[in-house]
Parts: structure tokens; sequence; C-alpha cells
């Protein structure tokens, strides 16, 4: 009786470990690493833009920096939804949402080299 015992707690336990090992797949219409990170550049870029431009009002500078949002939804084909529910699903998942920031910095750091900041 011990034997089996032991034998189904090991079964348990590599079930368990096999289980905590498999790397969690996103749900189905959430964006890629990679488009997020592009979509996340050009947002960022959108707000510097938005902040370098440093209207006194805020109502005008929301308003300027929505319009930029459309354009960048426009450019990469992505909507709202889409993409708050890619950006919700990556920060629940704090080890992937690092990874497209690091893309997103190079990114960055790549049009600033190449004078390419402009949306």
């Amino acid at each position: 009786m011990k034997f089996t015992t032991g034998i189904s707690l090991l079964a348990l336990f590599l079930l368990l470990l096999s289980a905590c090992s498999e790397e969690e797949k996103p749900p189905k219409g959430t964006l890629s690493e990679e488009k997020m990170a592009v979509i996340l550049t050009d947002i960022h870029l959108a707000e510097a833009r938005v902040n370098r431009l440093q209207l006194k009002s805020l109502d005008s500078s929301l308003m300027i920096f929505n319009r930029l949002k459309t354009d960048i939804w426009k450019k990469h084909k992505v909507d709202t939804t889409a993409y708050r529910e890619s950006y919700s699903y990556y920060m629940s998942h704090p080890e992937r949402m690092t990874t497209i920031y690091e893309k997103v910095n190079k990114k960055v750091e790549d049009r600033e080299k190449n004078n390419n900041i402009k949306l």
C-alpha cells in the first residue's frame, strides 16, 4: 500500500511541476509582444511630442494626444479594445511587460540615432 501511495504522490508532484513550468499563453486576440512594443513606442513618442508643446490648457493637451492616439490605432490597424485588453494582460504578467519595455527602449534609441522620432 505504501508503494502505490508513494507512486501516486510522485505522479502528482510531477504533474504539478509540469503545470507550473508551462508558459501561460495569452488569450486569443492579444497583441504580440512585438506589436505592443511598436505601439507603445509610438504612444510614448506622442506623449513626449505633446509635452514639448508646453500647452497651458490640459484640455488642449488631451485633445492633441487623443488625436495622435487615433492616428496610432489607424497606423497599426488596432482598435482600442484590443490594445486595452492586451495592455491589461501584459500588465498582469510583469516579466512579459519588462520584455516589451526593453524593446520599446531599444526602438526609441534606434529612432533617436536615425533622427526618426516623428510619428
